[in-house]
């Protein structure tokens, strides 16, 4: 069927609601709007040169018990890798992208938990899982900006999440359960008086949908299976003024990959310990530490033509990996009108493949291990200056110094226990100076005017280093010869604000160069001299490679209106598509766009509220046509997918609701193989809930 008409309604819907001059209800794009206590930094002065969108404590309470990806999407450009929930993604393709900035399995965003970084150390996704909306205050989500004061792996932007911070002793707890059998739950608490004690639990079990399309499916294929849980114990206490937490967190999720051979398991462990000391004039400061071992394995399944039998692929049987760092953040103000902030950070991480790969005959015949260490350390001082009334200008410079040891990779044939390969990689170290400068400057009527410069770094994973993987029978090798990706950046926009409604207007370009890219090499059977790899029939080989440059430009708005004290609406739209500029490798990609991002990207969002304890709420989410590969070659159709949730506050105390995700049964395409069999995304779901409070 054709996508153009609802593609155009909904762009027409956004329109509409942008003439009406909105504001989001429980949303705006101002981070001042930001709750701010007494254990936590406010935001800084120059956070008003970004495009940052806040997602309040009543936004992630009124969710109907979505995970926090799926909530996440309806910022303007924020998706995972592919088209689909945290609920059916395999946890390597979980990676955030923003702006359609190159997305890839180990994303361009920072996630940070109250400062502390959540991005796998290895590969640099995010078990989104863990991450309980229940135990969130608020959020933040800034596209753009750069290395800033963030550093490594934010040039896209960074995903702030707040834990909870509520003095008054008390609780939460939430029960959802879905039309596929599966179910959600949640649970967090907090008490104490000079010593506040915090803690949150959640579980989640049960099928999902499938993830081949449904005339192209066989005896092989199952529904997906996600099932874990985990949950945090923490405390808060103040010493001399200064306020200090600290935090355990342990999890683990398990996923069935739509083949009931195709499994992986995560188990992580974290710890953090976190002050900060925040004073109305004068020093203030924040400091964050933690420590994060993390296992993980995973099965990937080859299937036949006819989808009626799968045999193991790859046995990733262990993936040990640990992270480590801190950070320091100081903020003078040395007369009114002048701030000034300086840090420090440093983030270690090692990491080791070990797996059974080259099936025949039943068995696996080669053995692998392979992995390294990887350490960025850097600093930044930023200077923002009130130069006149409504105008503030800002500047900043950070560099960083990154490492790579102890890189390695060893293949053993297991049939007769010869060596196949023994590969030692050499350290390999360099700098990274970035800098961010803008002005922002009040006009009259409410209008406020923005325009930021930025350059910004990623360091390649020790995943996308030194780890091989399987899909099916595409193969994509790693390469330890990559060298860190470099963003330059520019935007410029302007916001309106009144009493009740409000408008953001973005215009941004990007430039990154040396950007890591899944490259293919071979797309016929048969072995790969060069790469030491066999290609199997119907299969694609690729390799990590840096592309010279990819230009990224593009707009994006939000708006929303407070119609009435029943009526809130919303609405939000990114344009983009990112090019391949420059390729001396691979010159047939100049000119084509990145694979999984779509130009266009639209969200209208209601709510409606007839009497005191009712709310309606509906979200239709569209986006146009986009490629599933680096040669354009696969497209993914565009789709309108229209949520909906219903809840009733039956008293103070507790709320009930239903909810219905992709109600229409659209198919939501979300990658295509080289045989042409199509995974799709997220599929009509129907669930009910209860949660309370107390």
């Amino acid at each position: 069927m054709s996508h153009r008409s609802p593609l155009i309604r909904a762009l027409k819907l956004s329109a509409f609601a942008i003439t009406v001059t909105p504001a989001a209800h429980g949303q705006t794009p101002r981070v001042e709007e930001l709750t701010i206590t007494a254990n936590r930094l406010p935001p800084a002065v120059s956070e008003q040169l970004h495009n940052t969108t806040v997602l309040d404590r009543s936004v992630l309470e009124q969710s109907g018990g979505a995970r926090l990806d799926e909530i996440l999407t309806q910022v303007p450009g924020f998706g995972l890798f592919r088209r689909q929930s945290s609920r059916a993604s395999h946890p390597t393709t979980q990676g955030v992208t923003l702006r359609g900035l190159g997305p890839s399995g180990a994303g361009r965003t920072l996630v940070l938990l109250d400062g502390v970084p959540q991005n796998d150390p290895f590969g640099g996704w995010v078990d989104w899982s863990r991450l309980s909306p229940d135990a969130l205050d608020s959020l933040s989500v800034t596209r753009g900006g750069g290395a800033g004061a963030w550093g490594n792996s934010a040039m896209a932007g960074v995903v702030r999440l707040y834990r909870r911070t509520e003095q008054a002793p008390g609780g939460s707890a939430r029960l959802r359960a879905d039309s596929f059998g599966g179910y959600d739950a949640a649970a967090t608490f907090r008490g104490g008086s000079a010593v506040q004690v915090f803690g949150a639990a959640q579980a989640h079990g049960g099928d999902g949908p499938y993830l081949i399309a449904a005339n192209q499916r066989g005896a092989a294929d199952v529904r997906t299976n996600n099932r874990g849980g985990g949950g945090e114990l923490g405390a808060v206490f103040s010493a001399g003024g200064t306020d200090i937490r600290a935090a355990v967190n342990y999890s683990e999720d398990r996923l069935i990959n739509g083949i009931d051979i195709a499994r992986s398991r995560s188990k992580i462990l974290e710890f953090s310990l976190s002050a900060t000391h925040n004073v109305a004039n004068g020093t203030s400061w924040e400091t964050h530490t933690y420590v994060r071992r993390q296992g993980f394995n995973a099965v990937f399944a080859a299937v036949a033509t006819d989808r009626n039998t799968a045999t193991p692929s790859l046995d990733q049987f262990r993936v040990p990996a640990t992270g480590a760092g801190g950070n320091l953040l100081v903020r003078m103000t040395p007369n009114d009108g002048l701030s000034v902030e300086a840090g420090v950070d440093v983030r270690y991480a090692t990491g080791a493949t070990h797996e059974r790969l080259t099936f025949s005959n039943g068995v696996f015949t080669r053995e692998r291990a392979a992995g390294g260490q990887q350490t960025v350390a850097g600093a930044f001082a930023e200077v923002s200056w009130d130069a006149a009334p409504g105008i503030m200008i800002s500047a900043s410079g950070r560099l960083d110094h990154w490492q790579q040891s102890n890189g390695y990779r060893r293949e053993l044939n297991t049939l007769d226990g010869t060596t196949v390969r023994s590969d030692m990689y050499a350290d390999k170290d360099g700098r990274v100076a970035s800098f961010r400068a803008g002005a922002t400057a009040g006009l009259s009527a409410g209008w406020t005017a923005r325009a930021v410069a930025y350059s910004g770094f990623r360091v390649p994973t020790l995943n996308e280093l030194y780890r091989p993987f399987r899909v099916g029978n595409d193969i994509t090798e790693a390469n330890p010869a990559l060298a860190p990706e470099r963003l330059l950046g520019a935007e410029g926009g302007a916001v309106w604000e009144s009493g009740t409604a409000s408008w953001s207007f973005t215009l941004f370009h990007a430039r990154l160069t040396d950007a890591v890219s899944n490259i293919t090499v071979q797309t016929t059977a048969g072995p790969n001299a060069a790469l030491n790899v066999f290609v199997p029939a119907g299969g694609v080989l690729r390799q990590r490679r840096n592309l010279d440059r990819i230009t990224a430009s593009g707009v994006e708005t939000e708006a929303g209106v407070h119609l009435s004290d029943q009526v809130d609406l919303r609405a939000s739209y990114l344009y983009t598509s990112p090019r391949v500029r420059r390729a001396a490798d691979q010159p047939a990609l100049e000119g084509l766009r990145l694979a999984q991002v779509a130009r266009h990207q639209a969200t209208v969002s209601v709510s409606w509220r007839p009497i005191d304890g009712l709310r309606a709420h509906a979200d239709v989410r569209t986006a146009s046509a986009q490629f599933d590969d680096d040669q354009n070659s696969r497209r993914l159709r565009g789709y309108t997918s229209v949520d909906g949730l219903i809840e009733y506050q039956v008293t103070p105390a507790m709320t009930v609701f239903i909810s219905g995700e992709n109600v229409l049964g659209e198919r939501i395409e979300a990658g295509l193989s080289a045989a042409g069999v199509i995974t799709v995304g997220n599929t009509r779901t129907f669930a009910a809930g209860t949660s309370f409070k107390f």
